[in-house]
């Protein structure tokens, strides 16, 4: 019960919450309409906020995977100020903008 877990494990277990945030993201209007607009964007920023991302550095995630997720953030900043005035999840699938993101995000999954 006492296990100490490794930094190695805490840092994969932070890989795969990134994972899972951007798969939402590249399932389009799907993954909209399963999360809500408001987790849609938010499971992204619980782990990268203000131009990176929030545990670094993370020996899991390779330079190439952490310039790939910083892009689609940066995408996710603009849609966001774009829909910011948005109120119901009916005006962001209207908009396009989880299809925008989708081939973004799944580009990121296939890094």
């Amino acid at each position: 019960m006492g296990e100490e877990v490794s930094d190695r494990i805490i840092e994969q277990r932070w890989r795969n919450r990134i994972i899972e945030a951007i798969a939402v993201l590249s399932r389009g209007n799907e993954g909209l309409i399963e999360v809500n607009n408001n987790e849609f964007f938010g499971g992204f920023y619980d782990y990268w906020h203000d131009g990176h991302l929030l545990v670094r550095p993370n020996s899991t995630i390779t330079e190439e995977e952490e310039r790939t997720i910083d892009a689609l953030g940066r995408m996710l900043e603009a849609i966001r100020d774009e829909t910011r005035h948005f109120q119901s999840e009916a005006e962001y699938l209207q908009s396009g903008c989880a299809e925008r993101i989708k081939p973004v995000a799944q580009n990121a999954l296939g890094v």
